[in-house]
């Protein structure tokens, strides 16, 4: 009896997979609940581009709960070289610019000791920001989103633009309707 009653508690502790549209987790290092997409959304560059082949970044919303003080944040992650100096990230939903605000580059901005998400590049550049429950919505309900970021190189800034279509992800979707 005793075995069978620690065998449900174990199983009721169990973290939902990483391929779960929304996960929660325990982030032990600090106490934080921390709630996220199970796997980032994938942001791609246009492949019309030949400088650009291959390029990807990763979009992902996440809410801290620590102690009943919950906050919102977006986390955008792209592949930028850190000394060039490249500016903020814009944000653009269905063709129009989401306000952001200022930018933590690194996950203490949120509370946190790493990233909520587990990326699979260890050279991408983090950007986090603090997103109301009205941009999470509008993400919630996106057909198109957008990314613009304006690069310097040796030819002058170059604005390189990363896209994703989440009409058929619904992870969105869920992670919003929470």
């Amino acid at each position: 009896m005793l075995f069978t009653f620690a065998s449900v508690l174990l199983a009721a502790c169990a973290a939902l997979p990483n391929d779960a549209p929304v996960v929660e987790q325990l982030d032990e290092e600090t106490g934080v609940t921390i709630a996220r997409l199970g796997k980032p959304v994938e942001l791609y560059v246009e492949p019309t581009r030949p400088r650009d082949p291959g390029r990807f970044g990763f979009l992902g919303p996440f809410e801290t709960n620590q102690m009943g003080k919950r906050e919102m944040f977006l986390l955008i992650a792209l592949p930028l070289d850190e000394q060039t100096g490249a500016g903020t990230p814009a944000l653009l939903v269905d063709g129009t610019a989401l306000s952001l605000g200022a930018a933590g580059r690194s996950a203490d901005f949120a509370g946190l000791r790493k990233s909520p998400y587990k990326l699979s590049t260890p050279w991408i550049s983090m950007f986090y920001f603090r997103a109301g429950a009205d941009t999470i919505a509008k993400l919630g309900q996106a057909g198109s989103i957008a990314v613009r970021i304006t690069e310097p190189t040796r030819d002058g800034p170059v604005e390189t633009e990363f896209l994703a279509q989440p009409t058929e992800d619904e992870r969105l979707r869920k992670f919003a309707s929470r």
